[in-house]
């Protein structure tokens, strides 16, 4: 199983970007509808839902890649423009198009009232990684209220991910041996640290979680290797997650199985499924545009639609935005790094930045 190539049609992180965004859609759909109670996996797991395995999954894809892009990087600023063409371009049309079109449409304030309201602009903060998930009278009688783009909270911990990677670079210390020492840090915080110390911060909380994944993505970069990659192996893992679903220990596993399946099934040679984004990765478009679109399908229909019928619309209507995002805003962008230094020597590698 080769774990060694960063070339498009030699992997499946673009159908696996797509499922876990798709995941996300999905998972959201329950806690919108009013239906959070009984999101399947949560019931399964007994503490995580579908969006949140989801998430933890795209971190680990991207602590894998990231850090094969910072090894192969000609520079701090090759590395951080790529970084940037991938996330800002497509956040910064989401964030508008959620403040000046779904806000006007779903708003129980006047046009007037609406713009010149302080939270709107404030709002825009959004385009410069400040998270603000409200608008002005915007979805407060939906079944989960008020809150107007759930997902982007997620993006100042992968841009900090990114910062914390790059620093360790710049400092020679990204290697083997701190990408190891790293997410086991971050263990001990998260799991013994900061509860037995009574540290009840989300920032604390969600860095330290999404960091063990980030980390562990990278250091199965560095040891890609040296790894036994086999399907022996990853079934075990399955199972011991599986086995352990309620337990006290199922979170510790998930921790530590999440990043090897994840990295196995990416390079699992599967017919079809190396090329599924030859059309586009669309990942990024689903998980940023998807929330404002359910939240308005909601606000619009709620409650005629049906879970099932809730799920449907919103996959089909955020793929179809996703593509628009791809091809209009993302795809544009991204030929921009033909203007990076060193540009033509990397002409023949392909980039595959993750979407958060």
């Amino acid at each position: 199983m080769d774990v060694t190539s960063v070339q498009r049609d030699a992997n499946n992180f673009d159908f696996l970007r797509f499922f876990a965004a798709s995941a996300v859609v999905i998972g959201h759909c329950y806690w919108l509808s009013g239906a959070g109670n009984v999101e399947p996996v949560r019931l399964f797991t007994g503490s995580m839902d579908t969006a949140d395995i989801a998430v933890n999954l795209f971190f680990v894809m991207s602590g894998f890649l990231i850090a094969a892009s910072w090894m192969n990087s000609r520079s701090v600023l090759d590395f951080v423009a790529k970084r940037a063409l991938r996330i800002f371009p497509a956040l910064c049309v989401s964030v508008l198009l959620t403040a000046f079109v779904v806000g006007p449409l779903a708003t129980g304030l006047s046009l007037k009232a609406y713009l010149l309201n302080s939270q709107t602009l404030g709002y825009l903060s959004n385009m410069a990684l400040i998270t603000q998930f409200h608008l002005p009278a915007v979805f407060t009688d939906n079944p989960f209220p008020g809150t107007v783009n759930g997902s982007v909270w997620t993006l100042p911990y992968e841009v900090l991910m990114y910062a914390s990677l790059l620093a360790m670079g710049l400092l020679k210390l990204f290697g083997r041996l701190a990408v190891l020492t790293v997410p086991a840090m971050l263990m001990l915080i998260h799991f013994q640290l900061a509860p037995g110390l009574g540290l009840d911060s989300d920032i604390l909380r969600k860095s330290t979680r999404l960091g063990m994944f980030f980390f562990l993505g990278s250091a199965l970069y560095l040891y890609r290797r040296n790894l036994p990659w086999n399907w022996k192996v990853a079934l075990s893992l399955l199972a011991l997650s599986l086995l352990s679903a309620k337990t006290e220990l199922w979170l510790y596993i998930h921790v530590l199985t999440l990043p090897y399946l994840t990295i196995y099934l990416a390079h699992l040679r599967i017919p079809r499924l190396s090329g599924f984004g030859r059309y586009g990765d669309f990942s990024y478009g689903i998980y940023i545009f998807s929330f404002p679109i359910q939240q308005l399908l909601m606000h619009w229909f709620s409650p005629q639609l049906s879970l099932g019928a809730f799920m449907a619309i919103s996959l089909f209507a955020s793929i179809a935005i996703a593509a628009l995002s791809w091809h209009w805003i993302e795809s544009p962008a991204l030929r921009l790094k033909r203007y990076l230094p060193g540009a033509r020597e990397r002409a023949a590698r392909i980039d595959l930045s993750p979407a958060p």
